[in-house]
């Protein structure tokens, strides 16, 4: 078994520079074009990544390591998002404390809990199973038609 750990790192400064590069377009498009962009950083970095694993392996992912991908991608993501959330508020919270005040205001009301756990999960759960079904059945089909293997 392959040590995923460099295709870890690699997945983040990939899903990192991607998601700069669609902030900036976010910020370009309309409010519902911009918020499509919100994946795509995840879906590049993740394609990427098996790509390079097919190239350097010549071989599909196997089963464990399908495991490992998937669920490490999604945790990689969520959490630099997250991350990313609370940096972003706490920087401009700095000369407005108000706005670190609203923000707990907003975690205290249910409905927009709720709405941010269903918004969470419908982006989540299909990028999950997204990303099992890639780096299993699409994978070894490439793996073959590339290595014949």
């Amino acid at each position: 078994m392959v040590s995923l750990t460099r295709y870890f790192f690699i997945f983040f400064i990939i899903c990192f520079v991607m998601t700069c590069i669609c902030g900036v377009l976010a910020a370009l498009l309309p409010q519902g074009v911009g918020g499509v962009l919100t994946v795509v950083p995840y879906l590049v970095a993740m394609v990427l990544i098996l790509f390079r694993f097919l190239k350097k392996n010549k071989r599909a992912p196997n089963q464990t390591e399908r495991k490992k991908f998937t669920l490490g991608f999604t945790l990689i993501f969520w959490f630099y998002n997250f991350a990313f959330l609370v940096l972003g508020v706490a920087i401009f919270s700095r000369n407005d404390p108000e706005i670190w005040q609203n923000l707990m205001l907003y975690l205290q009301n249910a409905q927009f809990i709720s709405i941010i756990v269903i918004m969470f999960l419908l982006m989540a759960i299909p990028l999950y199973l997204l990303t099992y079904w890639f780096y299993g059945p699409l994978a070894k089909r490439m793996a073959s038609q590339k290595f014949g293997a």
